[in-house]
Protein backbone atom coordinates (compact mmCIF):
# COMPACT_ATOMS: atom_id res chain seq x y z
CA UNK A 1 0.00 0.00 0.00
CA UNK A 2 1.54 3.34 -1.05
CA UNK A 3 1.99 5.80 2.20
CA UNK A 4 -0.34 8.88 2.03
CA UNK A 5 1.25 11.72 0.75
CA UNK A 6 1.73 14.35 3.70
CA UNK A 7 1.87 18.15 2.54
CA UNK A 8 0.72 21.00 5.11
CA UNK A 9 -1.28 24.04 4.53
CA UNK A 10 0.92 27.16 5.13
CA UNK A 11 -0.58 30.40 5.43
CA UNK A 12 2.04 32.95 4.76
CA UNK A 13 2.42 35.68 6.25
CA UNK A 14 5.45 38.47 6.76
CA UNK A 15 4.16 39.55 10.21
CA UNK A 16 6.63 37.41 12.78
CA UNK A 17 9.07 40.30 13.19
CA UNK A 18 10.99 41.62 16.52
CA UNK A 19 8.89 43.46 18.94
CA UNK A 20 10.04 46.26 20.95
CA UNK A 21 7.67 44.79 23.65
CA UNK A 22 8.93 41.45 23.35
CA UNK A 23 12.98 42.93 22.78
CA UNK A 24 12.85 44.51 26.31
CA UNK A 25 16.16 44.94 28.05
CA UNK A 26 17.64 41.10 28.38
CA UNK A 27 20.72 42.20 30.85
CA UNK A 28 19.28 41.01 34.57
CA UNK A 29 18.51 37.54 32.38
CA UNK A 30 22.21 37.18 31.14
CA UNK A 31 23.23 37.50 34.60
CA UNK A 32 22.28 33.76 35.28
CA UNK A 33 24.60 32.83 32.61
CA UNK A 34 27.75 34.94 33.70
CA UNK A 35 29.27 31.79 35.26
CA UNK A 36 28.86 30.11 32.08
CA UNK A 37 30.80 32.81 30.35
CA UNK A 38 33.21 33.10 32.17
CA UNK A 39 33.93 29.19 32.16
CA UNK A 40 34.38 29.93 28.26
CA UNK A 41 37.33 32.95 28.93
CA UNK A 42 34.74 34.88 27.32
CA UNK A 43 34.46 38.83 28.72
CA UNK A 44 30.97 39.50 29.72
CA UNK A 45 30.80 43.31 29.13
CA UNK A 46 32.31 43.27 26.24
CA UNK A 47 29.31 39.84 25.24
CA UNK A 48 26.86 42.09 26.75
CA UNK A 49 27.55 45.14 24.54
CA UNK A 50 28.52 43.19 20.90
CA UNK A 51 25.29 41.51 20.95
CA UNK A 52 22.98 44.18 22.41
CA UNK A 53 21.88 45.55 18.90
CA UNK A 54 21.07 42.23 17.76
CA UNK A 55 19.26 40.86 21.03
CA UNK A 56 16.91 44.18 21.06
CA UNK A 57 16.73 45.11 17.43
CA UNK A 58 13.15 45.20 15.50
CA UNK A 59 12.46 44.57 11.66
CA UNK A 60 13.43 47.13 9.42
CA UNK A 61 12.48 46.05 6.10
CA UNK A 62 10.17 48.34 4.06
CA UNK A 63 7.39 47.68 1.35
CA UNK A 64 10.29 46.86 -1.11
CA UNK A 65 12.99 44.46 -0.04
CA UNK A 66 14.46 43.62 -3.29
CA UNK A 67 17.25 45.36 -6.02
CA UNK A 68 18.73 44.07 -8.75
CA UNK A 69 21.82 43.25 -9.68
CA UNK A 70 23.87 41.28 -12.08
CA UNK A 71 20.78 39.60 -13.09
CA UNK A 72 19.70 38.44 -9.93
CA UNK A 73 16.86 39.66 -7.33
CA UNK A 74 18.55 40.76 -3.91
CA UNK A 75 17.47 41.50 -0.80
CA UNK A 76 18.69 43.80 1.47
CA UNK A 77 19.66 42.76 5.51
CA UNK A 78 17.09 43.11 8.04
CA UNK A 79 16.71 42.44 11.59
CA UNK A 80 14.42 38.90 11.67
CA UNK A 81 13.38 36.77 14.64
CA UNK A 82 13.29 33.50 14.02
CA UNK A 83 10.23 30.81 15.61
CA UNK A 84 10.35 27.07 15.48
CA UNK A 85 9.13 24.22 18.10
CA UNK A 86 11.33 21.63 19.14
CA UNK A 87 11.18 18.74 16.39
CA UNK A 88 10.60 15.31 17.78
CA UNK A 89 13.87 14.73 16.86
CA UNK A 90 15.48 17.01 19.36
CA UNK A 91 14.02 15.90 22.32
CA UNK A 92 16.04 15.38 24.95
CA UNK A 93 19.57 17.12 22.82
CA UNK A 94 21.16 19.54 24.55
CA UNK A 95 20.47 22.98 22.32
CA UNK A 96 23.73 23.64 21.16
CA UNK A 97 23.96 20.34 20.12
CA UNK A 98 21.00 20.27 17.81
CA UNK A 99 22.08 24.08 16.67
CA UNK A 100 25.54 23.25 15.68
CA UNK A 101 24.35 19.87 13.80
CA UNK A 102 21.24 20.84 11.95
CA UNK A 103 22.58 24.23 11.10
CA UNK A 104 25.30 25.47 8.83
CA UNK A 105 25.23 29.02 9.11
CA UNK A 106 27.53 29.55 12.41
CA UNK A 107 30.14 27.66 13.82
CA UNK A 108 29.49 26.13 17.07
CA UNK A 109 31.89 28.87 19.06
CA UNK A 110 29.35 31.84 17.50
CA UNK A 111 26.01 29.85 18.53
CA UNK A 112 27.22 29.32 22.17
CA UNK A 113 27.51 33.33 22.80
CA UNK A 114 24.17 33.51 21.23
CA UNK A 115 22.77 31.40 23.63
CA UNK A 116 24.67 32.81 26.37
CA UNK A 117 23.45 36.42 25.55
CA UNK A 118 19.68 35.87 24.49
CA UNK A 119 19.77 35.76 21.17
CA UNK A 120 18.69 32.56 20.91
CA UNK A 121 16.09 31.86 23.48
CA UNK A 122 13.98 28.81 24.49
CA UNK A 123 10.10 30.19 25.85
CA UNK A 124 11.35 33.31 25.71
CA UNK A 125 13.98 33.10 28.08
CA UNK A 126 18.01 33.53 28.24
CA UNK A 127 19.38 29.52 29.05
CA UNK A 128 22.69 27.84 29.78
CA UNK A 129 24.86 26.45 27.16
CA UNK A 130 23.95 22.34 28.96
CA UNK A 131 19.91 23.37 28.56
CA UNK A 132 18.26 19.90 26.95
CA UNK A 133 15.59 20.47 24.41
CA UNK A 134 11.99 19.23 25.88
CA UNK A 135 8.86 18.45 23.62
CA UNK A 136 6.79 21.76 24.30
CA UNK A 137 9.60 24.21 23.52
CA UNK A 138 9.95 27.11 21.72
CA UNK A 139 13.01 28.35 20.31
CA UNK A 140 13.78 32.18 18.46
CA UNK A 141 16.35 33.07 17.30
CA UNK A 142 17.23 36.57 16.29
CA UNK A 143 19.32 37.36 13.31
CA UNK A 144 20.68 39.97 11.12
CA UNK A 145 19.71 38.72 8.07
CA UNK A 146 21.13 37.93 4.39
CA UNK A 147 19.23 36.00 1.93
CA UNK A 148 20.82 34.08 -0.65
CA UNK A 149 19.87 35.74 -4.69
CA UNK A 150 17.87 34.32 -6.97
CA UNK A 151 17.29 34.44 -10.77
CA UNK A 152 16.04 37.80 -11.45
CA UNK A 153 12.79 37.55 -13.13
CA UNK A 154 8.92 37.33 -12.51
CA UNK A 155 6.47 33.86 -12.30
CA UNK A 156 4.77 33.33 -15.09
CA UNK A 157 0.83 33.17 -14.50
CA UNK A 158 -0.70 29.47 -15.84
CA UNK A 159 -4.05 30.15 -14.47
CA UNK A 160 -5.83 32.11 -12.20
CA UNK A 161 -9.57 31.98 -10.74
CA UNK A 162 -11.40 32.79 -7.65
CA UNK A 163 -9.67 29.96 -6.20
CA UNK A 164 -6.14 29.19 -6.98
CA UNK A 165 -3.18 30.71 -8.63
CA UNK A 166 -1.06 28.71 -10.81
CA UNK A 167 2.36 29.57 -11.53
CA UNK A 168 5.60 28.60 -13.49
CA UNK A 169 7.87 28.71 -11.39
CA UNK A 170 11.98 29.45 -12.44
CA UNK A 171 14.53 27.34 -11.20
CA UNK A 172 16.49 28.97 -7.69
CA UNK A 173 13.34 29.95 -6.06
CA UNK A 174 11.95 28.28 -2.94
CA UNK A 175 8.63 27.91 -2.53
CA UNK A 176 8.51 29.01 0.81
CA UNK A 177 10.47 30.41 3.17
CA UNK A 178 13.82 28.24 4.57
CA UNK A 179 17.01 28.58 5.56
CA UNK A 180 19.02 31.58 3.57
CA UNK A 181 15.52 32.79 1.87
CA UNK A 182 12.88 34.44 3.07
CA UNK A 183 11.85 37.44 0.50
CA UNK A 184 13.05 35.24 -2.07
CA UNK A 185 10.77 32.28 -1.72
CA UNK A 186 7.90 32.08 -4.12
CA UNK A 187 4.94 32.60 -1.66
CA UNK A 188 6.72 36.33 -0.32
CA UNK A 189 8.02 37.38 -4.11
CA UNK A 190 4.26 36.69 -4.84
CA UNK A 191 3.35 38.59 -2.14
CA UNK A 192 5.94 41.90 -1.79
CA UNK A 193 5.84 42.01 -6.05
CA UNK A 194 2.48 41.19 -7.41
CA UNK A 195 0.64 42.09 -3.91
CA UNK A 196 -1.13 38.41 -3.75
CA UNK A 197 -1.39 37.94 -0.14
CA UNK A 198 -2.49 35.21 2.31
CA UNK A 199 -1.95 32.23 -0.89
CA UNK A 200 -1.56 28.79 0.39
CA UNK A 201 1.31 26.65 -0.34
CA UNK A 202 -0.37 23.55 -1.64
CA UNK A 203 2.51 21.42 -3.02
CA UNK A 204 6.18 21.28 -2.51
CA UNK A 205 8.83 21.78 -5.19
CA UNK A 206 12.65 21.69 -4.47
CA UNK A 207 14.38 25.03 -4.89
CA UNK A 208 15.98 23.88 -7.96
CA UNK A 209 13.13 22.49 -9.96
CA UNK A 210 11.38 24.73 -11.64
CA UNK A 211 7.02 24.54 -13.30
CA UNK A 212 4.15 23.73 -12.16
CA UNK A 213 3.69 25.68 -8.75
CA UNK A 214 -0.64 25.54 -7.43
CA UNK A 215 -1.35 28.03 -4.68
CA UNK A 216 -4.85 28.21 -3.18
CA UNK A 217 -6.69 31.30 -2.05
CA UNK A 218 -8.72 30.07 1.05
CA UNK A 219 -7.91 27.11 3.22
CA UNK A 220 -11.00 25.58 1.69
CA UNK A 221 -9.61 25.27 -1.59
CA UNK A 222 -6.03 24.30 0.16
CA UNK A 223 -7.62 21.51 1.79
CA UNK A 224 -9.55 20.13 -1.21
CA UNK A 225 -6.11 19.97 -3.18
CA UNK A 226 -4.33 18.21 0.12
CA UNK A 227 -6.64 15.49 -0.37
CA UNK A 228 -6.09 14.81 -3.76
CA UNK A 229 -2.77 14.46 -3.46
CA UNK A 230 -2.86 12.59 -0.54
CA UNK A 231 -5.47 10.04 -2.41
CA UNK A 232 -3.27 10.19 -5.24
CA UNK A 233 -5.88 11.81 -7.58
CA UNK A 234 -3.41 14.12 -9.11
CA UNK A 235 -1.20 12.84 -12.28
CA UNK A 236 2.13 14.51 -12.33
CA UNK A 237 4.27 14.37 -14.85
CA UNK A 238 8.37 15.87 -15.01
CA UNK A 239 10.92 16.23 -17.69
CA UNK A 240 14.67 15.73 -16.74
CA UNK A 241 17.66 15.59 -18.48
CA UNK A 242 20.04 12.43 -17.13
CA UNK A 243 23.94 12.09 -17.74
CA UNK A 244 24.01 9.15 -20.41
CA UNK A 245 21.38 6.95 -22.53
CA UNK A 246 18.64 5.99 -20.40
CA UNK A 247 17.34 2.25 -21.01
CA UNK A 248 14.69 2.13 -23.41
CA UNK A 249 10.50 1.16 -22.33
CA UNK A 250 9.17 1.70 -18.65
CA UNK A 251 11.41 1.99 -16.24
CA UNK A 252 9.68 1.64 -12.80
CA UNK A 253 11.91 2.25 -9.26
CA UNK A 254 9.74 1.54 -6.42
CA UNK A 255 12.82 1.41 -4.22
CA UNK A 256 11.70 3.44 -0.56
CA UNK A 257 13.53 6.49 0.73
CA UNK A 258 14.77 7.54 3.68
CA UNK A 259 15.38 11.56 4.57
CA UNK A 260 18.49 11.83 6.74
CA UNK A 261 18.86 15.20 8.60
CA UNK A 262 21.83 16.91 8.89
CA UNK A 263 22.76 20.27 7.61
CA UNK A 264 22.09 19.02 4.10
CA UNK A 265 18.86 17.31 3.67
CA UNK A 266 19.57 13.78 1.32
CA UNK A 267 17.30 11.24 0.81
CA UNK A 268 18.58 7.59 0.41
CA UNK A 269 17.30 4.51 -0.15
CA UNK A 270 16.74 2.18 2.68
CA UNK A 271 14.99 -0.82 3.38
CA UNK A 272 13.52 1.29 6.18
CA UNK A 273 12.82 4.30 4.07
CA UNK A 274 9.05 4.82 2.97
CA UNK A 275 7.53 3.71 0.07
CA UNK A 276 8.77 5.52 -3.09
CA UNK A 277 7.55 5.05 -6.36
CA UNK A 278 8.48 6.15 -9.69
CA UNK A 279 7.92 5.77 -13.05
CA UNK A 280 10.38 6.97 -16.04
CA UNK A 281 10.46 6.86 -19.87
CA UNK A 282 13.00 7.62 -22.29
CA UNK A 283 12.09 10.60 -24.75
CA UNK A 284 15.11 11.44 -26.42
CA UNK A 285 18.86 10.71 -26.35
CA UNK A 286 21.87 13.33 -27.91
CA UNK A 287 25.02 11.64 -27.37
CA UNK A 288 25.68 12.75 -24.45
CA UNK A 289 22.30 12.70 -21.92
CA UNK A 290 18.55 11.85 -22.27
CA UNK A 291 15.41 13.93 -21.39
CA UNK A 292 13.53 11.53 -19.51
CA UNK A 293 9.73 11.78 -18.53
CA UNK A 294 9.19 10.85 -15.03
CA UNK A 295 5.84 10.02 -12.97
CA UNK A 296 6.04 10.18 -9.58
CA UNK A 297 3.63 8.20 -7.70
CA UNK A 298 4.55 9.06 -4.66
CA UNK A 299 6.09 12.69 -2.70
CA UNK A 300 8.67 11.88 -0.86
CA UNK A 301 11.23 14.57 -0.41
CA UNK A 302 14.29 14.56 -3.82
CA UNK A 303 12.21 11.58 -5.27
CA UNK A 304 12.90 11.79 -8.70
CA UNK A 305 16.18 12.61 -7.64
CA UNK A 306 17.35 10.23 -5.48
CA UNK A 307 15.33 7.53 -7.52
CA UNK A 308 17.55 8.21 -10.28
CA UNK A 309 20.82 8.62 -8.80
CA UNK A 310 20.25 4.78 -7.63
CA UNK A 311 19.46 3.75 -11.35
CA UNK A 312 22.80 5.06 -12.07
CA UNK A 313 21.18 7.96 -14.34
CA UNK A 314 21.67 10.90 -12.26
CA UNK A 315 20.17 14.59 -13.15
CA UNK A 316 23.19 15.59 -15.24
CA UNK A 317 23.64 19.09 -13.20
CA UNK A 318 22.50 17.67 -10.19
CA UNK A 319 24.56 19.37 -7.75
CA UNK A 320 23.83 17.02 -4.79
CA UNK A 321 23.02 13.60 -6.18
CA UNK A 322 25.48 14.03 -9.05
CA UNK A 323 28.14 14.00 -6.95
CA UNK A 324 31.52 11.60 -6.31
CA UNK A 325 31.12 12.21 -2.92
CA UNK A 326 28.69 9.26 -2.88
CA UNK A 327 31.78 6.89 -4.28
CA UNK A 328 32.74 6.32 -7.62
CA UNK A 329 29.93 5.18 -9.64
CA UNK A 330 28.08 8.15 -7.62
CA UNK A 331 25.81 6.15 -5.16
CA UNK A 332 24.28 3.79 -8.22
CA UNK A 333 22.36 1.02 -6.35
CA UNK A 334 23.21 2.41 -3.58
CA UNK A 335 26.43 1.63 -3.28
CA UNK A 336 27.81 4.40 -1.21
CA UNK A 337 31.52 3.03 -0.22
CA UNK A 338 31.53 4.54 3.21
CA UNK A 339 29.82 4.71 5.92
CA UNK A 340 26.70 7.11 6.56
CA UNK A 341 28.07 9.34 9.20
CA UNK A 342 31.17 9.94 6.96
CA UNK A 343 28.88 10.89 3.75
CA UNK A 344 27.13 13.45 5.77
CA UNK A 345 30.48 14.64 6.90
CA UNK A 346 31.70 15.04 3.41
CA UNK A 347 28.50 16.47 2.20
CA UNK A 348 28.42 18.97 4.79
CA UNK A 349 31.65 20.30 3.66
CA UNK A 350 30.66 19.74 -0.21
CA UNK A 351 27.76 22.09 0.36
CA UNK A 352 28.79 24.52 3.25
CA UNK A 353 27.53 28.24 3.25
CA UNK A 354 30.74 28.88 2.45
CA UNK A 355 30.19 28.55 -1.09
CA UNK A 356 28.74 31.98 -1.15
CA UNK A 357 31.08 33.62 0.89
CA UNK A 358 34.83 34.22 0.01
CA UNK A 359 37.50 37.23 -0.74
CA UNK A 360 37.00 39.42 -3.95
CA UNK A 361 39.99 37.75 -5.43
CA UNK A 362 37.66 34.85 -5.55
CA UNK A 363 34.53 36.07 -7.42
CA UNK A 364 37.19 36.21 -10.32
CA UNK A 365 37.48 32.37 -10.82
CA UNK A 366 36.63 31.38 -14.02
CA UNK A 367 33.05 29.98 -14.87
CA UNK A 368 33.15 26.43 -15.64
CA UNK A 369 31.86 25.14 -19.21
CA UNK A 370 28.57 24.09 -17.38
CA UNK A 371 28.38 27.59 -16.01
CA UNK A 372 28.53 29.29 -19.22
CA UNK A 373 26.38 26.97 -20.86
CA UNK A 374 23.54 27.20 -17.97
CA UNK A 375 24.07 31.32 -18.63
CA UNK A 376 23.23 30.81 -22.19
CA UNK A 377 20.28 28.85 -21.53
CA UNK A 378 18.85 30.90 -18.74
CA UNK A 379 19.35 34.11 -21.00
CA UNK A 380 17.80 32.82 -24.35
CA UNK A 381 14.44 31.65 -21.80
CA UNK A 382 12.09 34.19 -22.08
CA UNK A 383 10.70 33.45 -18.74
CA UNK A 384 13.72 34.09 -16.85
CA UNK A 385 13.78 37.61 -18.43
CA UNK A 386 13.79 40.87 -16.62
CA UNK A 387 9.55 42.15 -17.30
CA UNK A 388 9.22 46.01 -17.02
CA UNK A 389 8.35 46.16 -13.40
CA UNK A 390 12.12 44.82 -12.40
CA UNK A 391 13.39 46.95 -14.71
CA UNK A 392 11.68 50.03 -12.41
CA UNK A 393 13.30 52.60 -10.66
CA UNK A 394 12.73 50.95 -7.55
CA UNK A 395 14.48 48.16 -8.17
CA UNK A 396 17.61 49.42 -8.22
CA UNK A 397 19.98 48.83 -5.82
CA UNK A 398 20.14 51.54 -2.81
CA UNK A 399 23.39 51.03 -0.93
CA UNK A 400 21.93 53.18 2.16
CA UNK A 401 19.79 50.40 2.74
CA UNK A 402 22.33 48.17 3.02
CA UNK A 403 22.61 47.70 7.56
CA UNK A 404 25.35 46.79 8.65
CA UNK A 405 25.24 44.73 12.23
CA UNK A 406 28.98 44.49 13.54
CA UNK A 407 28.24 41.13 15.13
CA UNK A 408 26.46 39.58 12.72
CA UNK A 409 28.97 36.84 11.02
CA UNK A 410 28.06 37.82 6.99
CA UNK A 411 28.76 41.86 7.56
CA UNK A 412 32.12 40.29 8.21
CA UNK A 413 32.53 38.41 5.20
CA UNK A 414 31.71 38.85 1.46
CA UNK A 415 28.97 37.36 -0.22
CA UNK A 416 29.96 36.04 -3.83
CA UNK A 417 26.86 35.55 -6.39
CA UNK A 418 25.87 31.93 -6.79
CA UNK A 419 27.12 30.03 -9.82
CA UNK A 420 24.89 29.21 -12.41
CA UNK A 421 25.24 25.69 -11.77
CA UNK A 422 24.41 26.67 -8.01
CA UNK A 423 21.01 27.95 -9.30
CA UNK A 424 19.40 25.80 -11.94
CA UNK A 425 18.55 21.64 -12.48
CA UNK A 426 17.67 20.12 -15.40
CA UNK A 427 14.13 19.13 -13.77
CA UNK A 428 11.21 20.33 -14.47
CA UNK A 429 7.49 20.09 -13.08
CA UNK A 430 5.66 19.95 -16.68
CA UNK A 431 1.99 18.79 -15.61
CA UNK A 432 -0.28 18.48 -12.78
CA UNK A 433 -3.41 17.41 -13.20
CA UNK A 434 -6.71 15.53 -12.18
CA UNK A 435 -9.62 14.34 -13.73
CA UNK A 436 -11.09 17.68 -13.04
CA UNK A 437 -8.52 20.35 -14.09
CA UNK A 438 -5.15 20.09 -15.83
CA UNK A 439 -2.08 22.77 -15.58
CA UNK A 440 0.87 22.69 -17.71
CA UNK A 441 3.51 25.11 -18.80
CA UNK A 442 5.51 25.40 -21.80
CA UNK A 443 8.23 22.49 -22.86
CA UNK A 444 11.78 23.84 -21.55
CA UNK A 445 14.21 24.20 -24.66
CA UNK A 446 16.34 21.93 -22.56
CA UNK A 447 14.15 19.07 -22.82
CA UNK A 448 13.49 19.69 -27.26
CA UNK A 449 14.71 16.72 -29.16
CA UNK A 450 17.21 19.01 -31.17
CA UNK A 451 18.93 20.09 -28.18
CA UNK A 452 22.45 19.39 -27.64
CA UNK A 453 24.36 21.51 -25.68
CA UNK A 454 25.62 19.22 -22.58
Amino acid sequence: MISKLKVTSVTLRSSIYLSRKYCSSISSKIEVCDSNIKGNNLNVAELKENYKCLAESFNNVETNPYYIENGLRKVYPYYFRHTTSCKGRWIKKPLIDVYTQEFSLYPREEIEKRILTGVLRVNGEVVDLNYVLKNSDVITANVHRHELPVWACSMKVIFEDDDILVVDKPSSIPVHPCGLYRYNSAALILEYQEKRKDLHVTHRLDRLTSGVLIFAKSSEKSNEIHENLNLRNVEKEYFCRVEGEFPDGVIVCNKPLKKIYSKVGIALVDPLGKISITEFQKLSYNGKSSVVRCKPYTGRTHQIRAHLQYLGYPIVNDVLYNSYVFGPEKGKHGILHKDINQLLIDLVKEHSVNWWLGKLEENKVMDSEVDINIKKLISSTNCYSLDEKLLSDSYKKDSSKLTSEKNCYFCKNVFCDPKPSNMFMFLHAYKYKTNKWEYQTEIPAWASDDWNIM
